[in-house]
């Protein structure tokens, strides 16, 4: 984890050093109302942190209003306190509107900024993520100078900025801190028994005080204005133009109130629900309080009956702690969702109407919840036995007493289960309102162990008290290893939906992940062990970073990182392993001190001073170093979000290292789970059928300058990367350029004979991993196979290669003819095939790399059979010429013979007749006479059918020198031009005299291909 640098600044306060996250925030509402007095700066009276929204509501402290003798008497008993009365059934419904006690509370939000700049720390595995403050324009030149220490001129607004903002800007500018900025802020009126509570002092005098006291007369009594703190207060988010909050006041009372909407919304209109008299909503005015008597549809006849039905039990159902949530629906529709003991109630706004829509009801009384807003997800736990039924019997329906959790006997076993489980539900809010889904449900804690530390001694008649209980001296004892709600975390991971149990096996070793499938509405579990680790919730916090599973340990001052996709992958070679990352706590802060506070999923808290909130990602560099250098962590760097040329750097850097120790047992896992990773994407194959044609002359290592200096991970700015469809996957034109051509490259250079074998093998293996999965080589992966290869002198292993490509072809074609169905796929299928044949004719003719006359007829003929099967018969025949392989190119262009069309081809693509005279002659001169004669003899029989109008006579001048004059110049060549009749093919090339000794066999073929017998 990273040591936490100068971040947010949650609260700021120029007068108040003491100020704490729940007293004070960065900046206030905008005023939907008007005062002519000026405001003071006012610190916010409590302060809630949204997890759904990732933002912190602030209520902001009550500022006294001058005239507010005039409206409110404050006579003894005039003001209703205590949540009792927050409710009323006797109101008027005649009565004015004026004449209701309200006020205008103001809440706000605050968030991160938008725009966020991240900068890596390459000494730490969590990098902070900075937030740069985002600025209010002002008109005055107030802030003009950010260095100013000058007070602010606060006795007028801009821009409709209160003093309270001001003052907060100019602190976050003294502090060089980023700040919060404001998402929402509203006002809007309440009753004032809801919006405020009274505290009456005894004074000995009487007289005003400060602007928040108001002191009668009659009894000398001070009575203490404050706001009222909800329970908790949830914005929701806008849905048709309108915002609404969410207030909780008691554990069964609930106000909803319509806080933003344009011009053609009406937002003068709350809720109210309280599920202790109708589960309900009541609509009210927002200056009054609920009437249940006359909003209620619930009656004397059947409120008991229907109430249990609905699942709530009178004067037992409670609304958990957090327990409301916000759910804007698939079709626009506003869900309000409060989970109670008993049940879960769904309502929905729609239309500016409020209706109670579903209720859920729990077959055992929950104990807590875990929501999930990107996923709609709301799983709820339920404690239920784990006792065999005849010893569950003392133990109430769903109720674990903390009693008969420490129960324990002479009998009873050293290690055994817990006594108690939680049962979770999961619904799923995803589709229309209020539709939902359900999955089965799932126990978490069952593989716990409680643990008697005095070795199956029984405690002692005095440590046990009447009910044959543990007594509180001797319970330390016994651990039952309950699971308790703050184990239990849900979190969202690539798309899908997990739930975390710390502490899941044993005595608290372990890691228990459940994922929600709601596509195949199933659940699959996967426990994960770890040693030495203390699993005590208190000091464990769980977080989701960079879609990873963080734990992280402030007693053992270390952070496990899991991947859950290599958790609950199906192939054994990804390992399972969680990385530890242990740190050195050398900052002044660090993410293990005990004042920092872990805010889920990614956040820490420092509420210190003026209250600092750090955001934290992860560290590729220390995360990379704390993995075992042999674990295939290829699949885990790929499914990060850091840049492409970040992550590929690391695997190149992976790769090196194990091709510099020689480690090809781990390679070889490596590479096959990048093809079986590659094999799931098809379009990461057809991207690579196009881009690595241009490897080729790369692959074949041929005219590579000795000189040049080849680094094995500098290439990434080169790497031909794909599109982002394919950014979790290693391509093969990736692994060419970034690992096996490099590397191949530097062995090459260097002369180094043991490294070329090596990347030979690891090429092989490759190769041979993706036709196991039957996927299609790419071309210049076979082209760099055969020359390291060759280059390597594995002449045996290269030549059944060669055979096999052979076969393999043959074999293809052949069940094509039949229409039989076959995985594999010609050389014709591919692009790239033409320019690979040639190729590998590059390298049979060149001579740096001079193959045995074994393996260059092996790789002509490879050669010759992909050119043909690609249509290119014409290239192919030149390719044979440049070969000097006269009977081969004739015998080949003697089978197109009767096609007019590839004739006429293979001339214009250069293939001529002189073209097979002039490589005749070549390969003539190392023959016998005898060999000479039959090969000119075939080629003249061949040139009359491929090409008859090379033998036509044509008349052309020809340049001949005068050998009569025996006193000509030595410096000067007398040349004389003649016109001579010959052949066509005669004019164009000369005909080697020297290559035959008898002068009856050269006048005879100079006579049949038409040379003239007398030119010289």
């Amino acid at each position: 984890m990273a040591y936490l640098q100068p971040p947010l600044t949650i609260i700021s306060s120029d007068n108040n050093d003491h100020a704490k996250l729940s007293s004070s925030t960065t900046s206030s509402a905008r005023h939907q109302h008007s005062k002519s007095s000026v405001e003071s700066f006012r610190l916010p009276a409590a302060t809630w942190f949204d997890e759904d929204q990732t933002h912190f509501v602030a209520l902001e402290e009550r500022i006294a209003d001058p005239y507010e003798s005039r409206r409110t008497s404050f006579t003894s008993g005039s003001l209703i306190s205590g949540f009792e009365s927050l409710i009323t059934n006797t109101t008027d419904p005649d009565e004015e509107e004026s004449s209701a006690e309200f006020e205008v509370v103001r809440y706000q939000a605050f968030g991160l900024p938008r725009q966020n700049v991240s900068k890596v720390n390459s000494n730490s595995s969590l990098e902070q993520r900075y937030h740069p403050f985002e600025d209010y324009i002002l008109d005055g030149d107030d802030m003009s100078d950010d260095n100013s220490q000058e007070d602010l001129d606060t006795s007028h607004k801009t821009n409709n900025l209160s003093a309270f903002e001001s003052a907060a800007k100019k602190a976050a500018k003294e502090h060089k801190n980023k700040s919060l900025v404001t998402e929402i802020a509203v006002s809007f009126q309440l009753p004032s028994s809801l919006a405020n509570v009274e505290n009456r002092e005894e004074q000995s005098t009487s007289g005003n005080t400060d602007d928040n006291t108001y002191t009668t007369t009659d009894d000398d009594t001070t009575v203490m204005l404050a706001r009222r703190i909800p329970i908790l207060a949830k914005f929701s988010p806008m849905v048709n133009g309108v915002r609404y909050l969410a207030l909780q006041y008691t554990p069964t009372m609930i106000r909803i109130a319509a806080v933003e909407g344009g011009q053609h919304h009406n937002t003068d209109k709350h809720w109210t629900i309280d599920i202790s008299l109708d589960p309900n909503p009541i609509a009210s005015s927002p200056k009054r309080l609920a009437n249940f008597d006359l909003g209620s549809s619930m009656t004397f006849f059947n409120k008991g009956r229907d109430k249990e039905n609905e699942g709530i039990i009178t004067g037992t159902t409670t609304i958990i702690g957090g327990g409301i949530i916000w759910c804007k629906r698939a079709n626009n529709v506003l869900d309000l969702i409060v989970v109670t003991t008993t049940s879960v109630l769904l309502y929905s706004i729609n239309n500016e109407q409020m209706t109670k829509t579903q209720v859920v009801v729990l077959e055992h009384p929950s104990a807590s919840f875990w929501y999930e807003s990107q996923s709609k997800t709301l799983v709820v736990g339920s404690y239920t036995s784990n006792l065999p039924r005849n010893l569950s019997e003392s133990i109430s329906e769903g109720m674990i007493s903390s009693e008969n959790m420490g129960r324990s006997n002479g009998s009873s076993p050293t290690v055994s289960f817990p006594i108690a489980v939680m049962s979770m539900k999961t619904l799923f809010f995803r589709g229309d309102s209020p539709t939902f889904q359900t999955l089965p449900t799932f126990a978490v804690g069952t593989l716990r162990e409680k643990t008697v530390e005095d070795k199956g001694k029984t405690p002692s008649p005095q440590a046990r008290d009447g009910s044959d209980n543990v007594a509180s001296d001797d319970r330390s004892n016994v651990e039952e290893n309950i699971i308790f709600p703050t184990e239990v975390s849900l979190f969202n991971f690539y798309g899908s939906i997990y739930c975390v149990e710390i502490g899941s096996l044993g005595n608290g070793h372990g890691i228990g992940l459940t994922e929600l499938d709601s596509d195949s509405s199933c659940i699959r579990v996967r426990q994960h062990k770890i040693e030495n680790l203390s699993m005590n919730a208190e000091s464990v916090s769980v977080g989701a970073i960079d879609n990873l599973l963080c734990i992280i340990s402030r007693d053992n001052k270390v952070t496990h990182f899991i991947d859950v996709a290599d958790i609950f992958s199906d192939d054994r070679r990804v390992p399972r392993e969680s990385i530890k990352v242990s740190e050195l706590a050398e900052g002044d802060v660090s993410i293990y001190d005990e004042k920092i506070s872990f805010l889920a999923p990614s956040y820490f808290l420092n509420t210190e001073d003026q209250g600092l909130l750090y955001q934290v990602g992860i560290s590729l560099p220390l995360v990379v170093k704390s993995a075992p250098p042999t674990a295939c962590i290829i699949p885990f760097l790929l499914r990060r979000k850091a840049s492409k040329d970040t992550i590929r750097s690391f695997i190149m850097e992976r790769f090196s290292a194990a091709i510099e120790a020689r480690d090809l047992s781990s390679l070889r896992q490596w590479l096959g789970v990048i093809t079986k990773q590659y094999a799931s994407n098809a379009r990461a194959a057809k991207w690579d059928y196009e881009s690595t044609i241009s490897l080729l002359s790369k692959a074949s290592l041929v005219g590579l300058d000795r000189t040049a200096d080849v680094n094995t991970t500098s290439t990434v700015g080169e790497v031909m990367l794909p599109d982002s469809s394919c950014v979790e996957t290693i391509t093969q034109t990736e692994m060419l350029q970034m690992i096996l051509l490099p590397h191949a490259m530097v062995a090459v250079n260097d002369r180094n004979s043991e490294k070329l074998r090596f990347v030979s093998s690891l090429s092989v293996h490759y190769l041979i991993e993706l036709e196991r999965l039957f996927l299609i080589p790419c071309v210049a992966l076979e082209m760099l196979v055969i020359t390291l290869l060759l280059k390597a002198g594995e002449q045996d292993e290269l030549a059944s290669f060669l055979s096999a490509r052979e076969t393999q072809r043959t074999i293809t074609r052949r069940r094509r003819q039949l229409d039989l169905p076959t995985n594999n796929r010609l050389y014709s299928e591919n692009p790239g095939a033409a320019a690979f044949a040639e190729t590998l004719f590059l390298i049979a003719t060149n001579s740096e790399t001079e193959p045995p006359s074994s393996i260059k007829k092996q790789l002509i003929s490879l050669a010759t059979v992909i050119l043909i099967e690609c249509g290119s018969t014409s290239v192919a025949v030149k390719c044979l010429l440049t070969a000097d392989q006269i009977s081969e190119a004739i015998a080949l262009c003697s089978k197109r013979s009767k096609a007019n069309k590839d004739t006429a081809e293979a001339k214009s693509m250069g293939s001529q007749a002189k073209d097979f005279f002039r490589v005749a002659a070549k390969t003539a001169k190392g023959q016998n006479e005898s060999d000479r004669c039959k090969s000119f003899y075939h080629l003249h029989c061949f040139l009359k059918q491929y090409d008859p109008n090379c033998f036509s006579l044509d008349k052309r001048k020809v340049k001949v020198s005068r050998m009569e004059d025996k006193n000509k110049s030595a410096f000067r060549k007398d040349i004389s031009t003649v016109v001579v009749e010959q052949s066509v093919l005669a004019h164009e090339i000369r005909f080697p005299d020297e290559l035959f000794s008898s002068p009856q066999y050269c006048r005879k073929f100079r006579s049949m291909f038409g040379y003239a017998e007398s030119v010289k």
